[in-house]
């Protein structure tokens, strides 16, 4: 809450405005994402309008919430719906792109819904009102990144986005115009910070900190624990770092194409702070078996 205050006095500053209203996106750490058909049938023709629409989302919605229910019985959790994706439109059973206003007896879905537990949402929501604002909309990591990333136009490609933050990778592909699969592996950049606090005996601050410059100078300086003072060169970084690099860029590798019918995708977007580390994009490129260049920041 005080990091969110902080961010919002800095935006008031810079805007001169009062911020009272906020939209979030959530990590996908604990994330389940379901696929469901759903279709409506009509007595008689008619004329398809945005209520009958919405409506068969949030059947397909319902439908997800009900499955994740079942399978998992003995599970008190209470999931909240935290984002859902049309992957396909059907008019009398013919995929269609967009269904208002079409005549039909019969329409319907793909649709692909992600889930998080309330506790993970009552926590998001709980910090940001502490802060003094109210949630106006909540969406995940990976969705947000992609709006701002892969414009509509390139999502007909079988592209992958990877959001590499703190504590996760979250992973969203895109293919014939539609977001198609959402994902997540449970390593990011904390874990090569982690190696630089041990390695060189340093607070988690000072290992952000040599983990950046390292990407970005020839020579990192940095003050230890016990106040000494070092320089070393950059390249003693990337070679501690590897390991756990290779480790993450596998599994990053393993979960597109798990998500993607078993086979890689075209390209691949990275974002978030944890996939600027040299040497990622590299690795992600030889794991993924596509030429390197289009693996990119």
């Amino acid at each position: 809450a005080e990091t969110i205050e902080q961010v919002k006095r800095s935006l008031e500053k810079q805007t001169g405005r009062k911020l009272e209203e906020v939209c979030i996106a959530a990590a996908g750490r604990v994330l389940k994402t379901v696929t469901v058909h759903v279709s409506t049938d009509f007595p008689q023709e008619v004329t398809v309008n945005t209520e009958m629409i919405r409506a068969l989302e949030l059947l397909g919605v319902e439908n997800a919430y009900q499955q994740i229910k079942t399978e998992a019985k003995e599970d008190d959790t209470n999931y909240y719906c935290v984002a859902y994706t049309v992957i396909k439109y059907y008019l009398n059973d013919f995929s269609i792109t967009n269904l208002e206003d079409h005549k039909a007896n019969k329409i319907g879905a793909d649709v692909l819904a992600t889930f998080l537990p309330d506790e993970v949402i009552g926590g998001l929501y709980t910090a940001v009102e502490k802060a003094g604002l109210r949630v106006s909309n909540l969406t995940l990591e990976p969705i947000a990144a992609i709006q701002l990333a892969i414009p509509e136009q390139f999502r007909l490609l079988n592209i992958a986005l990877v959001d590499v933050g703190a504590g996760t990778s979250d992973i969203c592909i895109t293919k014939g115009g539609s977001i198609i699969a959402y994902g997540m592996i449970p390593y990011a950049g904390d874990e090569l910070t982690e190696a630089i606090v041990h390695e060189y005996l340093v607070d988690f601050a000072t290992a952000e900190l040599i983990k950046k410059t390292s990407s970005e100078e020839k020579e990192v300086t940095f003050d230890d624990i016990m106040g000494l003072s070092h320089t070393i060169p950059s390249k003693d970084v990337w070679k501690l770092v590897e390991p756990i690099e290779q480790k993450m860029a596998n599994a990053v590798a393993e979960k597109i194409i798990e998500l993607n019918g078993d086979k890689a995708v075209s390209a691949a977007f990275v974002v978030g702070g944890g996939g600027r580390v040299h040497g990622f994009t590299d690795a992600l490129a030889k794991k993924l078996d596509i030429v390197k260049e289009r693996v990119a920041i």
